[in-house]
Parts: structure tokens; C-alpha cells; sequence
């Protein structure tokens, strides 16, 4: 790319008050590579971690609190109501007037459960590349929640093959690209691990000949394992005074959290165990560790913890959920995968390597060695750079100012802060001064993700249906014969109606006749009965 660098906006669906989730991590770290290529812009519910970071790395913020829509990520039966919902939510003015403001090159949104900027991008005619961090709830609407982000997107980021498998079979051929994360080693200050390590183990009282098992997740509860982690080292440390328990993470759940204390306490270990809250700079506590063991009962959609403790030269022990087999296979460290819930397998695996220190350090350089390969900055640049160089042709901001279009259908629409205004008739579009050689054709696909907005009346003209055919309608075909006579008998009948109902009014507002005297009704009376006589 030549000369000034397009933009790209980034969609975080969340943006945490103290620290940076799993998917915040990713994003920003994507936003720091992507910002060589783009001139990056983040944009984020809300002020808090992952907008001072951005700023420190120089990509400027913008906050917009947009609805999630997490019937997308569980795949639900009516996410198509909701999907309507989020359109015509007040949130869609302001995304677009957001979106007008910069008119970007690309659109990024981060996650399934953001599909609000993709839709909106794409009805401005902005590329959409949408990032998936996370496996879409696998049930019969699965499909379906695949087909609205293929609809929606360009292109397709997966930061693992699991996270892209429901797209198989729906994404266009050539469309899906997987962009694991990675991680920049020299961030990670080397030249400090040591004295980390001698400073985290002396804090907890513990030395160097001690065996160290840990933990770490940002945020504890079931699906994360720590439940499995405590039931596999425990009976270890029992066994061996020299193991250590050092748990890292935030509790979501303290009913949970306080249960896996409960065990440690029942064992009689609480003094063999650490807890110590997460925070961002991991290098603090993972050369605290000799052993990572990454128990996720959930199928991640690829597993940090398992390549950052690789990554720090720690060997590592995983569930085979999802993305974590497939770090281990790039790796080569299958050999420490065990199926998921099965704490006798991780039981075997912990105990081999805190009871073996050359095992433990050969597998720690080998898994560093192999971690920098597939995952260091190096591979993912170039896989990056792969991958912009496939992206589509930018956006030509022909709809980021208002503008008339049509579909495949005769209709025109008037397109005013992304929602399409149809025209009742030829004589309003005449009559609001736009021509007809000015209406730009674009895709039905296009055209349907504009949310429907009022109809182009006049000013002061009653907004009903109108009686003839819409603006750019052809005009309507001769009626057959037999219609036309119809037509003419139906008008006809409704003419006699109306005359008849006329009249009956007519005759119910005359004024009453005078009531005939006694006398005269007398003569009447014989009148008739004399005539009825002569009839006999």
C-alpha cells in the first residue's frame, strides 16, 4: 500500500474497568499489528483497560455503547427478532452518523456477539472483516447463526480452525482465513523473569527446590477447570512435601471458588496453596510456575494460557477442548493432552514432570522453541501481511453521503442516516426535485440490511398507502375486458347504493304528514266496506 494508509475501524464489544479479558488481549494486540498497515481507530462501549492501552500504542478512541446480541453466540431461535431489534434500536443513528464521521476502508468487529457495526458498515458499502474469538453454541440453529456472519462479513478471521468450523460448508469458498494470536516475547521483558520468579516464590515462602503446579485464568468459574486442577495436584502434594499449589485468577462465581478452597481445606494443604488475583502483566507470576496446567472443560476457542506458558518455557498440560488441541499440535507437545474431565490423565502427566527436573526443563525449552515458531511476531506477520493483501477493494463511499437506489424491483428509496425512505409515487420523487437518472442499482443483499424509514410524503400530506403504483413502478397493464365491466358494474352498484341511501335519508328528514280527523277516518272506513261488499 502507497501513500496515506486507509482506515479501519475496530469494534470492541466490551471494554473492562480494571483488566483486559481474554478477547480485549487479542483485539489489542491485532490493533497494534494491523496499525502499521492502517491507521487504526478502536472503538469501545465504554472508557477503561483496553482504551488507555490503545492510546499508549498511539491508536486514537472513540466510545460508542452498542447492544450485543448473545443469541448470536448461543445460536437461538429468534435471533432474527433480535437482530431487527438491534437495527431499529436507538443505537443505529449514532453508529452511523460514527461511521459517516470517519468513513473507514474496513470495518473490523470483534466477536460474534457484535454483529450491530458489521451490518451497519455493510449497509454503507464498507468492507467488513468480522473476527471470531469463540465457538458458536453447537444446536440445530447453529447453521443459521453462521449464515447471518457469512451474510454480514467480507472476510472471516478465526484465531483458530475451531472457531471457523461452523462457518463450513455456509462461508464462501476462499473467504475464511485462520490468524491465530500471538505473542511478542520481547514484551514480555526476558531479562526480568528470574527475579520474578526468586520475588513471586519468596512472598508465598517457598524456595527454589520447591515443585510449583499453576493455574491461571482472568476469571474463575466451572467451565474453566480449576475444580479438576485442585482434584489432580492434590493427591501429588500429599505424596510430596515439595509441591506447591499457585492458583491466578478473579472469581465470577464465589459459590464455585469457595467449594475449591473447601477441598484444599479438607485436605489439610491450605498452607501448600497461593491464591493471588490476576492481573495484566503475566511476567510476574508465570516464572513463578514450573508446570501450566490448562484444565478447560470448555471448548475454547484457542486457550492463551496454554501458549503463554510455552511461551515463558514452562511445560504444559491441557484438556484437549478445542483450540488447545491445536496449539499443542502445532507445538508437537501432543503427548501432554488429555481428554476433557479426565483429572486421572492430568494426575499422571503433573506428577512425571514435578517429579522429573530434566524432563520438566527439556520439555519447557522445546515447548519455548516451538511457541516462537508458530506463534511468535514473525509467523504472525506473515500471515497478516498475507492476509491484507487479499482483502476486497475499499470502500468507495458512495452511500456515506445520502443518495437514491434501487434493488432488482421498480421501488426507489431515498437513502437518509443508513434507512431507506421509499417514494409513493414518480410525482414525489419529481416533486422532492430528484430525477430519475440519478438512482444508483446496487445488490438486493445490500439494500435489505438498510432498516425500512418513513416514506417521502410531502409536508402535511396524510402518510397513507398510496393509491397508485411507487415511485419507478411501470405503469400498470390494461385490464381485460370482463374486469373492466366489473369495474364498471361493481361502480355502478355503489352509485345506486349511494343514491338509495341518499333518498332514505332524504325521506327520514322530510317533514310528517297531518293525522286525518276522526270524522274522515270514519268515511274511509266505510268507503272500504262498501268495496269489499260489491267484491262478493
Amino acid at each position: 500500500m502507497t501513500g496515506a494508509k486507509p482506515k479501519l475501524l475496530l469494534f470492541s464489544h466490551i471494554c473492562s474497568p480494571i483488566y483486559v479479558t481474554g478477547a480485549e488481549k487479542l483485539l489489542l494486540s491485532f490493533a497494534k499489528e494491523l496499525n502499521r498497515s492502517f491507521d487504526c481507530v478502536l472503538v469501545v462501549p465504554r472508557e477503561g483497560a483496553i482504551a488507555q492501552a490503545a492510546r499508549q500504542f498511539g491508536i486514537p478512541v472513540e466510545t460508542l455503547d452498542l447492544p450485543l446480541c448473545i443469541a448470536l453466540y448461543v445460536a437461538l431461535p429468534h435471533l432474527e427478532n433480535e437482530l431487527n431489534d438491534l437495527i431499529q434500536s436507538h443505537a443505529w443513528a449514532p453508529l452511523v452518523e460514527l461511521l459517516m464521521r470517519h468513513r473507514p476502508a474496513y470495518v473490523w468487529a470483534n466477536t460474534c456477539v457484535h454483529p450491530l457495526p458489521a451490518i451497519a458498515a455493510g449497509a454503507l458499502g464498507i468492507p467488513v472483516i468480522w473476527a471470531l474469538m469463540e465457538t458458536i453454541n453447537p444446536n440445530s440453529h447453529r447453521a443459521h447463526a453462521a449464515g447471518v456472519i457469512e451474510t454480514n462479513s467480507d472476510r472471516i478471521v478465526g484465531i483458530s480452525r475451531t472457531v471457523l468450523e461452523p462457518l463450513q460448508g455456509v462461508a464462501t469458498p476462499g473467504k475464511m482465513l485462520v490468524l491465530p494470536p500471538f505473542i511478542n516475547r520481547d514484551e514480555l521483558l526476558p531479562d526480568t523473569w528470574e527475579a520474578h520468579r526468586q520475588r513471586h516464590r519468596r512472598s508465598h515462602g517457598w524456595g527454589e527446590h520447591h515443585r510449583v503446579a499453576g493455574y491461571i485464568a482472568s476469571t474463575i468459574y466451572p467451565n474453566k477447570g480449576l475444580k479438576e486442577f485442585v482434584e489432580a495436584v492434590l493427591p501429588i502434594a500429599a505424596a510430596d512435601s515439595r509441591v506447591r499449589l499457585l492458583i491466578v485468577g478473579n472469581s465470577s462465581d464465589d459459590e464455585y471458588t469457595a467449594s475449591c478452597r473447601q477441598l484444599i481445606r479438607k485436605a489439610g494443604l491450605e498452607d501448600r496453596a497461593a491464591w493471588v488475583r490476576f492481573a495484566e502483566r503475566i511476567e510476574a507470576v508465570y516464572p513463578a510456575m514450573d508446570v501450566v496446567i490448562v484444565p478447560s472443560l470448555l471448548k475454547e476457542g484457542f486457550g492463551m494460557a496454554a501458549l503463554e506458558g510455552m511461551t515463558f518455557g514452562k511445560p504444559v498440560i491441557s484438556f484437549a477442548s478445542g483450540g488447545l488441541s491445536e496449539i499443542h499440535e502445532a507445538t508437537g507437545s501432543t503427548e501432554y493432552l488429555v481428554a476433557p474431565g479426565d483429572v486421572p490423565g492430568l494426575r499422571r502427566l503433573a506428577q512425571a514432570l514435578l517429579s522429573d527436573d530434566g524432563l520438566r526443563a527439556e520439555t519447557g525449552r522445546r515447548n519455548e522453541m516451538a511457541a516462537r515458531l508458530s506463534f511468535g511476531i514473525d509467523a504472525f506477520r506473515g500471515r497478516l501481511d498475507a492476509f491484507i493483501g487479499q482483502l476486497p477493494p475499499p470502500s468507495d463511499g458512495q452511500l456515506f453521503s445520502s443518495g437514491l437506489v434501487r434493488g432488482s424491483d421498480p421501488s426507489v428509496y431515498w437513502i437518509e442516516q443508513a434507512k431507506k425512505r421509499p417514494f409513493p409515487s414518480d410525482e414525489h420523487l419529481r416533486q422532492h426535485g430528484f430525477r430519475f437518472e440519478d438512482i444508483m442499482t446496487i445488490p438486493d443483499e445490500r439494500l435489505r440490511k438498510f432498516p425500512n424509514g418513513t416514506p417521502m410524503f410531502f409536508v402535511g400530506e396524510m402518510q397513507q398507502p398510496p393509491s397508485g403504483p411507487p415511485a419507478g413502478a411501470p405503469p400498470a397493464k390494461g385490464r381485460s375486458t370482463r374486469r373492466r365491466r366489473r369495474a364498471s358494474r361493481s361502480e355502478r352498484t355503489r352509485a345506486r347504493l349511494s343514491r338509495g341511501r341518499k333518498k332514505a335519508r332524504t325521506r327520514s328528514r322530510a317533514k310528517p304528514r297531518a293525522r286525518p280527523g276522526r270524522r274522515m277516518r270514519r268515511a274511509g272506513r266505510r268507503r272500504r266496506a262498501g268495496a269489499k261488499r260489491l267484491r262478493r
